[in-house]
């Protein structure tokens, strides 16, 4: 369940991603914390991160996980383009992962 705060912290960072105000790694941060489905945010602002190759290399290993989350996302908003390439990266980094297969 979602506290009364951290609907309000994910609602000020949602709002401020939106209008080009930075912090989209703390949103989805966030929104996987709380294991909520914000699908079409998580697809646009995770593939913002994973396209700019200073911004991802900066994740370290986080950067595996971005790729699982806008997979997900890209799923659900029936991007299945996006999907397969985060998969096809995903594979290649871990080749014998049953999670990725």
């Amino acid at each position: 369940m979602v506290t009364k705060t951290e609907e309000n912290q994910l609602n000020r960072l949602e709002s401020q991603v939106d209008n080009g105000g930075g912090g989209a790694w703390d949103y989805l941060c966030l929104v996987r914390k709380l294991k909520l489905r914000r699908s079409d945010k998580v697809l646009k602002h995770g593939l913002s991160i994973l396209n700019n190759p200073s911004k991802r290399s900066a994740l370290g290993p986080e950067e595996w996980t971005l790729y699982e989350q806008v997979a997900v996302a890209a799923m659900d908003c029936q991007s299945l383009d996006v999907a397969k390439d985060c998969i096809k990266a995903l594979r290649k980094k871990f080749p014998d992962s049953k999670r990725v297969g």
